[in-house]
């Protein structure tokens, strides 16, 4: 792969991830082709919409024999409206495996028929499953138990993959991704509670939220695009890699938030929740000199200039 523009396929494209994907590949000048059962609103100017639908083999091979891309991005996963991915996949199970795990099994499947040379996906970090505690920042290596249908389908996807890289040859790397933060984040998930304090924010406001008191991995999804961006240009990248960006609380999050907004005083009490592990990015800026460029500051800024 080269670094000059591409033809791309961007499948899932209209989501909050994929969505800041197109807009990043579209203004590096690649030439996006957008695969969603509906044309969105948000698609910007220099993107091409396609009809189809992951869980249509059918439409997924048009698509490609349309675009001869040099390579696909898959962004899709199942969502159940603004409930967030999680608890998407808790209210119907099998939608969620027939998106995640199917739709993705049909689309590699397609691109092995094509030789596409390259796919790119989104995984997650809940693949892994809770901890009891946070210790020591956790490698690509570690053994998954995920103890969410969401965090299910992440990890048999994952080795879907692993089977069509080993068994077919196809070149498919996963970024198991954070929670993801940022300007336009619209679904109601884990941030359901930084989207309220966010919306919020005003001096002599002082809401308050129950939330766990532990800290987690986070990500702004102007970082993810980069990401996925540059690995178009890896050499041989491995099947998986960990996305940290940066490390946080809610304490955390409620603190940058009041120093931003002055006069402004959010409560954070401790509530119960899973313990999620913090995972290394080491593998990945080794592998790729990939580096994120925001911070938890820098996030929480973006987010408050850009609310609705």
């Amino acid at each position: 792969m080269t670094t000059s523009p591409s033809s791309l396929l961007v499948i899932g494209g209209g989501g909050f991830v994929g969505g800041a994907c197109v807009r990043h590949l579209v203004a590096l000048g690649h030439a996006v082709h957008v695969v969603e059962p509906q044309r969105h609103d948000t698609l910007p100017d220099g993107a091409h919409w396609l009809p189809g639908d992951i869980e249509d083999a059918a439409s997924l091979r048009e698509a490609i024999a349309a675009v001869r891309p040099d390579a696909i991005l898959n962004f899709a996963a199942f969502s159940a409206g603004p409930v967030g991915l999680a608890r998407s996949g808790e209210a119907d199970p099998e939608r969620a495996l027939a998106v995640n795990l199917l739709g993705f099994r049909r689309l590699m499947e397609a691109a092995v028929e094509a030789h596409v040379p390259r796919l790119l996906w989104s995984s997650s970090t809940v693949a892994i499953g809770p901890v009891e505690k946070v210790g020591a920042r956790v490698t690509e290596d570690v053994p998954c138990a995920p103890a969410t249908t969401y965090g299910l389908t992440k990890h048999l996807a994952e080795q879907a993959a692993l089977f069509m890289r080993r068994v077919h040859g196809l070149e498919v790397t996963g970024i198991r991704l954070p929670l993801i933060l940022g300007r336009g984040l619209w679904y109601a998930g884990a941030a359901a509670a930084l989207t309220r304090l966010v919306a919020a924010a005003a001096p002599g406001a002082a809401p308050g939220e129950a939330l766990p008191d532990t800290v987690f991995d986070a990500a702004h999804v102007d970082d993810v695009a980069r990401l996925f961006a540059h690995l178009l240009s890896a050499s041989a990248p491995s099947p998986v890699y960990h996305l940290a960006g940066f490390t946080t609380s809610w304490a955390e999050i409620a603190a940058t938030l009041a120093a931003l907004v002055p006069g402004y005083a959010p409560r954070v009490v401790s509530a119960p929740g899973l313990v999620w592990p913090l995972v290394s990015q080491d593998r990945l800026e080794q592998d790729t000199g990939f580096a994120c460029v925001h911070d938890l500051r820098s996030t929480l800024r973006d987010m408050l200039e850009h609310r609705a």
